[in-house]
């Protein structure tokens, strides 16, 4: 290609194209309207019927495997198959955890809070962050002064 159709080129996309792009505006924002409390609380409680009744089913299921698998063991008492069987009574005993903390989450839910804001905790250990001076103003701030050493 020769310099002077190089050149005309060039000259065309100058003259053409604009100096600096404008940037394309951002998509629309599609607002979807929050579910309804009630909504949501159905829609929890199918999920927990749901989730209670599938782990319900692979615990039924696992106790039943667990049978065949003791079986399995005491004929062929082999290391292996006991240490399976071991690992079959550890993932039952998860699953039933797991039913009993669905249980927990459940009533989180319904009552709206933790456990731990139920609470009215007394305070047992105070923990003072700051210099001797800091801690030296605020005992001499403080007017009533408790003895714990009288009875």
């Amino acid at each position: 290609m020769s310099s002077d159709k190089q050149a005309d080129i060039l000259a065309a996309l100058e003259n053409n194209l604009p100096a600096v792009m404008p940037p394309s505006p951002p998509p629309p924002a599609k607002l979807t309207p929050s579910p309804e409390k009630e909504e949501l609380v159905s829609d929890s409680e199918e999920d927990y019927k749901y989730s209670r009744k599938k782990l319900k089913n692979l615990i039924d299921k696992a106790e039943e495997s667990l049978e065949r698998l003791i079986v399995v063991a005491d004929e062929a008492e082999h290391p292996r198959a006991y240490e399976v069987l071991a690992g079959m009574l550890q993932t039952t005993s998860d699953m039933t955890d797991k039913l009993m903390n669905l249980q927990k989450k459940r009533k989180e839910l319904i009552v709206g809070k933790k456990p731990e804001e139920d609470k009215q905790g007394t305070t047992n250990v105070a923990v003072f962050v700051g210099t001797t001076a800091d801690l030296q103003k605020q005992l001499s701030s403080n007017t009533t002064i408790i003895d714990a050493t009288s009875t």
